[in-house]
């Protein structure tokens, strides 16, 4: 593609397209050595003002962000009427590309996942943010080290700042919570995404495919072969009652810390 955005950015391919954004891999040819990076274009333009809100928003999280599993925000622009949002290029590929129907991790693997996970979520929180969209596609593991990173921060609720359209339903069906679903969000929210996304890694199913209990919770233990103690943290994590689910991260990472040493060892799993 012989496309240059502003004089600076040269796109080299597109990664994805949403219903409001188009999301480019291109080369910042106004830096030194010319480094890859993602460059987001918010679309249509200004006609939907909650969604330039949001895309602002997300631009102004990723700036007050400083982790390394977390895209840094190179800057924010408008160029010929429409907004770009340019930030650093994660060299991976998502887990929804690790994942196949009938294939399952084995309960060390989604150990480490969780632990890996939670803290980047850890550090999302403190920071007074929601996600609100947290599913395998929004998780990049690094070619290099295999390291994970939490990416599109599109629909995230920021606590701090001013209320940006609170009561409206974002994320994911099959991962979002079930007040989320209702326009509400909360930290617990996060931690239920996290726990379906592990979930559907265990079952090697997708959680929509799940049959639910009359709780509305999804069910699938039988699914698995994993230990009593890591089936009951996912459960907690997942509870459909608010009232009966954790209510923050370090809670989680706590429980994940009692569990035997025998969870540790890593061991195929059969499809």
């Amino acid at each position: 593609m012989n496309i240059v955005v502003d004089g600076r950015y040269q796109i080299i391919k597109r990664l994805g397209k949403g219903g409001f954004a188009h999301t480019y891999l291109a080369k910042n040819l106004a830096a030194p050595g010319k480094p890859t990076c993602v460059v987001k274009q918010l679309r249509p333009k200004v006609e939907h003002p909650r969604m330039l809100q949001l895309f602002k928003l997300e631009a102004a999280m990723l700036a007050r962000f400083k982790h390394s599993q977390i895209p840094k925000q190179v800057e924010c622009f408008e160029h010929h009427g429409d907004f770009f949002l340019v930030q650093d290029f994660v060299a991976g590929d998502d887990l929804s590309k690790e994942f196949r129907i009938g294939h399952r991790w084995s309960e060390a693997k989604v150990i480490r996942f969780l632990r890996e996970m939670l803290k980047v979520l850890s550090y999302v929180h403190q920071k007074r943010a929601i996600h609100r969209d947290i599913k395998p596609a929004n998780i990049i593991r690094r070619w290099d080290n295999g390291q994970l990173c939490l990416i599109d921060f599109g629909a995230v609720q920021d606590l701090e700042g001013e209320s940006i359209a609170p009561n409206t339903v974002v994320g994911t069906p099959g991962y979002h919570a079930p007040e989320q679903a209702e326009g509400v969000a909360t930290f617990s929210s996060d931690i239920y995404a996290l726990g379906m996304t592990a979930i559907q890694f265990l079952t090697g199913s997708y959680p929509l495919h799940l049959p639910k209990n009359a709780e509305r919770e999804v069910v699938w233990r039988d699914l698995t072969t994993i230990s009593d103690r890591l089936a009951t943290i996912l459960e907690q994590m997942t509870r459909v009652d608010l009232t009966d689910r954790y209510e923050c991260v370090n809670a989680v990472i706590a429980d994940l810390e009692m569990l035997p040493p025998g969870c540790e060892d890593d061991q195929q799993v059969p499809s």
